[in-house]
């Protein structure tokens, strides 16, 4: 038996009307405007909302390389044998020279190195708390890529479910900024600094 919701004085119906002719549906607004003073949460790919794409560590290099390239997607993160964060794959890592590198330096063959072979480590990104992002300009991410020449920004929250501990709430991707400020990347004419591209844009930043 289902069980009614409880009523109350207080609820009054809603007032409805007929729909008449077709109707345009809402297109999502994926592509908000953005410039280097926005606040940089508004960057950030919130794991809360859209759940990451991942990958063993222990998944052969081969393997990865056809996941990805048939998935489509530039990167996954990393995780161990308990689901936990241990770092990130990109596609350019597993179609490129370093799988080779490993091989070469390990003695082993192509096929026999791992994904946590070639991933590159936590500590190998800029990280901060999410709840500093209310007080941080998507600018301030560019300085923050601009000097530690990362490709990606970390965002930890607190682990409610561990006291003391942190867990990755979100990622926040130079590339994505790009694409946000609207700067069209040309690989023979590209700035070599997320400081060049904002000073080709806005002809300054401060």
């Amino acid at each position: 038996m289902t069980r009614g919701v409880p009523m109350s004085a207080n609820y009054q119906p809603l007032p409805t009307s007929e729909v008449l002719g077709k109707q345009r549906i809402v297109d999502p607004d994926l592509h908000p405007e953005l410039t280097p003073e926005d606040p940089a949460i508004k960057i950030m790919r919130d794991f809360r909302e859209t759940p990451p794409s991942t990958i063993r560590g222990d998944v052969s290099v081969s393997e990865a390389r056809v996941v990805m390239k048939l998935a489509d997607v530039p990167l996954k993160l990393v995780v161990n044998g308990s689901g936990e964060f241990v770092g990130i794959i990109s596609l350019k890592d597993v179609l490129g020279k370093k799988a080779l590198a490993t091989a070469h330096a390990k003695g082993t063959s192509l096929d026999e190195v791992q994904v946590k072979d070639i991933m590159e480590r936590p500590n190998q990104f800029p990280s901060i708390h999410v709840r500093h992002l209310a007080n941080v300009r998507i600018g301030d991410v560019v300085e923050t890529f601009n000097q530690a020449q990362t490709d990606h920004f970390l965002v930890f929250e607190d682990d409610e479910n561990q006291p003391g501990r942190t867990r990755l709430r979100g990622l926040i991707s130079s590339g994505l900024i790009a694409r946000r400020l609207h700067i069209a990347l040309e690989s023979n004419a590209r700035a070599r600094t997320f400081s060049d591209i904002v000073h080709a844009v806005h002809g300054h930043f401060e």
